[in-house]
Order: structure tokens, then sequence, then C-alpha cells
């Protein structure tokens, strides 16, 4: 077996192995992101499931979708399917489904819905094939309870450990993006498989 140390994050090894798939141990971070309840302004309802802060600040959002003029687009009332918390913006996630529009909360990954895993930013781009889209899994090492997903956001590039709520949900975790997952950064084993789309998707 062909084991690469591809680069470290805060002195933890990201390995490439086999020149088939990325491994690394980290945390699990609850993420909430492309739920249509993810954020949402000051006294919005429902409240949103995550810190507004998580999805940027004026002038440069990358957690919600944005207007012409780089405002957050507003859910509206009267399309129950297009926007579903009326008050609540957009949320958005790296991978998109081009049958609907970006305005639309349908185009994006649901957290609530799908089990992804987060890729960080730095090694998604430490090597050419595409991740968005691909076979991923997540091993909870303290029980060997694995968990086969898919890669469908990316994160900060000094973050290693992160899912979906749904995957939290899946491991019997707390998914509370705001207070939930699991600090533990020995416990879970994450796999990305580039260029192998996950069962159902396509590569982005």
């Amino acid at each position: 077996m062909s084991k690469e140390v591809l680069l470290k994050i805060s002195g933890v090894p990201v390995y490439w192995i086999d020149d088939t798939y990325i491994e690394y141990t980290g945390e699990m971070t609850s993420c909430g992101d492309g739920s249509p309840r993810c954020y949402g302004p000051e006294g919005c309802s429902p409240e949103p499931l995550d810190w507004l802060g998580n999805s940027g600040y004026p002038g440069c959002w990358w957690g919600v979708v944005t207007d012409s003029h780089g405002n957050p687009i507003v859910q509206k009332k009267g399309n129950p399917m297009k926007w579903p918390y009326p008050s609540l913006y957009v949320s958005c996630t790296a991978y998109g489904f081009p049958d609907y529009s970006e305005e639309d909360c349908r185009h994006w990954v649901n957290a609530e819905t799908v089990a992804f895993s987060v890729i960080p930013s730095s090694v998604r781009m430490a090597i050419a094939p595409k991740f968005l889209g691909c076979r991923a899994t997540v091993l909870d090492k303290k029980t060997d309870k694995l968990l086969e997903c898919v890669c469908a956001e990316i994160g900060p590039s000094t973050h290693m450990g992160e899912a979906s709520l749904n995957v939290c949900k899946y491991f019997g975790l707390n998914p509370d993006p705001k207070a939930g997952g699991s600090s533990d950064k020995k416990r879970w084993l994450y796999r990305f498989y580039p260029d192998d789309p996950a069962a159902g998707w396509m590569l982005q």
C-alpha cells in the first residue's frame, strides 16, 4: 500500500493512499449548510439552526445566497417548495443541483436530509481530481460504525472534521450546529474518493 503525507493541518497528517483516496482523523463539527432553515436575520421565525456569523458578514457572505447588490436573499411566502421558511435566508453549499436556480432552496444540498462530509479547502486544492459529489465514508473508531456518504461541501482550510447534521444523527450525536457534534479529534476517520462519484451523484 502506498501512503503519502499530502499535507498537515495543525500538525495532523492528511494521507493520499494508493493514488485513490484521502484519509485523515478529526473531530465532527455539525454542519447545517444547505438547510432552508440554517441561517436568517435577527427576528426571523423559526429560529435558525446556526449562528449567522458562520455564514459570513455584510460584504463577504459565503454561507448564504446573495442578490446582485451582495445582500442575502430572503425566502418569501407563496412558494413553499422553493422557499419553505419565509423570512430566513437561502443557505448554500459548494455542491449544487443545476435543475433549480441558485435562489431556490432545492438547488442546495440539505444538511438535514443528506449525509455529506465536508472537505477542507486546503485538501481539495492539493490534488487535481474532483471532490464534490465524490464517494466518502466516515468511520467511528470507537464503535467501528461506518457510514457511506457524499462530499458536498468545502470547509475552512485549517479545520479537520465536519459533516452534515444528518451524519451526526446517524452516529447518535447531538446534531445542533451551534453546540452539537463531537470534539474528539481522534475518534472520526474520514475518507474521500475523488473522481469516484457517490451513488446517484455527479462530480462537480
